[in-house]
């Protein structure tokens, strides 16, 4: 019987084989590990920065925002002082000159003959 067929002889030539295998099985694990964590790292690193922009963005937007709320108020205001300066305006008496009042006069004649008829009697 030959040694290999025994278990002789082959026990540590597979031994070596064996153990190169299982060393470069745990030389591509810590490869990957340290891929892995240089991933994270990476990723860590891109989250803060996007995190950053992100805020830079809210604190300008904000401040857009603020300006804008800022410019309508004014626009706003200036409306109702200008719909209250109108309403002033109207609440006040109305001054008829002498063409005005002629005017009126002959409206309110006509009005009258229309409604009461030329000569005074209902319609």
């Amino acid at each position: 019987m030959a040694p290999e067929e025994r278990g002789e002889g082959v026990s540590a030539g597979a031994d070596a084989v064996l153990d190169a295998a299982f060393a470069e099985v745990l030389a591509a694990e810590r490869a990957a590990e340290e891929s892995v964590a240089a991933c994270r790292a990476e990723a860590e690193r891109r989250l803060a920065e996007v995190e950053t922009v992100v805020q830079g963005l809210a604190v300008r937007v904000a401040a857009r925002r603020r300006l804008w709320r800022e410019r309508h108020a004014a626009t706003v205001a200036r409306k109702i002082t200008e719909v209250q300066e109108q309403a002033a305006k109207a609440a006040e008496p109305i001054a008829f000159d002498l063409h005005a009042r002629a005017r009126l006069a002959s409206a309110v004649e006509r009005l009258a003959d229309e409604l009461c008829g030329a000569d005074g009697k209902a319609r």
